[in-house]
């Protein structure tokens, strides 16, 4: 698989959807924004412990509210940068995801909203780093996975608010191959984030 060549095409299919999605917030009058926000992020199953890599995370979002006003549905498309690092050995992995969350929302108390549901995210390109060089190891990445998400945002006043994520793979994002007693053992890896967002809604 060579996740380079897909990059411009999931890149396009994100300013497509954006754009659609916005029109959608115009015509119907439905809540939607934007948000930006800061990931730190690890990789379990890689020997690489620690929240040690930083990532930016971009994105726009339609809400649908339900006719029970404490509840809502919201769908986003995201642009995440996610990862690991190992400073001893100079060691980086960076991933690019393009991340389709479906969010069940429930307003509990005074703006506080909690949030849960899966996200469908697709693998724009993975590359590793040690000691400041590129490694050729992406085939060993998905280019599909599954996450689940579970959040809580603050609506400071109608127009803007904060959130806080923890995501993490429902399925694998691929395989890692560590050393155990004298003997190579695969085994799976899967993105551990935490994410800290800003909103502004329409």
């Amino acid at each position: 698989m060579q996740i380079k060549k897909k990059s411009l095409f999931f890149v396009f299919l994100y300013l497509i959807i954006t754009i659609l999605m916005t029109e959608n917030v115009f015509a119907q009058k439905f809540k939607g924004g934007l948000h930006v926000g800061l990931l730190t992020t690890q990789v379990d199953g890689d020997d690489c412990s620690g929240y040690k890599k930083a990532g930016l995370f971009v994105g726009s979002f339609v809400n649908l509210p339900f006719p029970q006003k404490h509840l809502q549905l919201k769908m986003e498309i995201n642009y995440a940068q996610k990862g690991s690092r190992n400073n001893a050995i100079s060691y980086k992995m960076a991933l690019h995801q393009i991340e389709i969350p479906i969010l069940l929302g429930w307003n509990f108390w005074k703006g506080f909203i909690f949030e849960v549901g899966p996200s469908f995210n697709l693998l724009v390109s993975a590359k590793e780093y040690l000691y400041q060089e590129l490694q050729e190891t992406e085939e060993r990445f998905n280019l599909f996975e599954l996450g689940g998400i579970a959040g809580l945002s603050y609506c400071i006043k109608e127009h803007y608010g904060f959130s806080f994520r923890f995501n993490y793979s429902l399925s694998p994002i691929g395989r890692n191959v560590v050393q155990r007693d004298y003997r190579k053992v695969s085994r799976y890896m899967w993105n551990n984030d935490l994410l800290f967002l800003f909103y502004y809604q329409f």
